[in-house]
């Protein structure tokens, strides 16, 4: 339901008695067109008592999208649930983004879904997401034969060669260490030592103890050969495992503001042998 929608009704009454009657079985009603409080949220619940309920339906929600989100749902809650409508959910919309849905839930707004829209689908800070092809590798003779591109920007210098990446989760908490990048022909032996490196820096490395940690591989093949080979996934497998792989993750790492970094880091083989190409490069 949109503004358009209500204002295009000689009531407010008219349109949500019209919305129920289309929609009977998912009625949401957007009740802050003209006053939430004193026309909105009654004329709601008069077309949920009058219209709805004869039919055996019940009103699913309203909405408010604009106002004192925190202060409209707290009265709102309790407008529904003096009408008897302790089912009828309550979804707020308007700009959202993660700092004001902390804000409203910190002050005690009764809020049971959130509509986000332009703030998931934009970026702010990076309105533009910028997709640049970098050459790894090309094949030649029959070879892999490993490429880099330097810049003076040492984020933007790539990691050369055919690569598969790993998933190093610790043992003793189930907690996710870090992302390994490898050439795609090393190996791993999770009862051995594993030295993993930063990209950047070499000397910024850390040591998983042998037998202390496990891994699993990040990328999984969606054509060969140029046929599909990847097994389509339903919302709710994919929603899972999205849930599944942030239980790996440290709380830290979901802060808004100064969040834990996670890092993805390189096998000692390919750290050296991007210094390497490095040196040669720069002469």
């Amino acid at each position: 339901m949109a503004h358009s929608f209500v204002q295009s009704f000689d009531t407010e009454y008219d349109a949500f008695k019209a919305y129920a009657e289309i929609y009977p079985d998912s009625c949401i009603l957007l009740v802050d067109t003209y006053d939430t409080l004193k026309s909105g949220i009654p004329n709601a619940i008069r077309v949920a008592e009058e219209v709805l309920q004869p039919m055996g339906k019940t009103l699913a929600g309203i909405r408010i999208d604009s106002g004192d989100i925190a202060y409209l749902t707290k009265k709102a809650r309790m407008m529904l649930d003096v009408a008897g409508l302790t089912d009828t959910k309550i979804s707020i919309s308007n700009s959202l983004d993660e700092y004001l849905i902390r804000s409203v839930l910190e002050q005690g707004a009764r809020i049971d879904s959130f509509g986000v829209g332009e703030n998931m689908i934009t970026s702010k800070s990076s309105p533009v997401f910028g997709g640049v092809y970098k050459m790894a590798a090309m094949e030649k003779d029959g070879q892999i034969v490993p490429k880099i591109k330097i810049s003076e920007n040492k984020e933007k210098i790539t990691n050369p060669g055919y690569k598969k990446v790993y998933r190093l989760i610790e043992n003793e908490t189930n907690k996710a260490i870090a992302d390994i990048v490898m050439f795609a022909d090393e190996t791993i032996d999770p009862e051995k030592n594993l030295t993993i490196y930063s990209q950047y820096d070499k000397w910024k490395n850390k040591t998983l103890i042998g037998g202390s940690y496990t891994f699993f591989e990040l990328q999984k093949p969606v054509f060969v050969d140029g046929e599909c080979v990847y097994e389509e996934k339903t919302l709710e497998e994919i929603r899972e495992n999205v849930k599944k792989q942030g239980t790996l993750l440290w709380d830290e790492i979901f802060r808004l503001e100064y969040p834990h970094a996670y890092y993805v880091d390189l096998s000692e083989r390919l750290i050296d042998y991007k210094l390497k190409m490095l040196e040669e490069k720069r002469g």
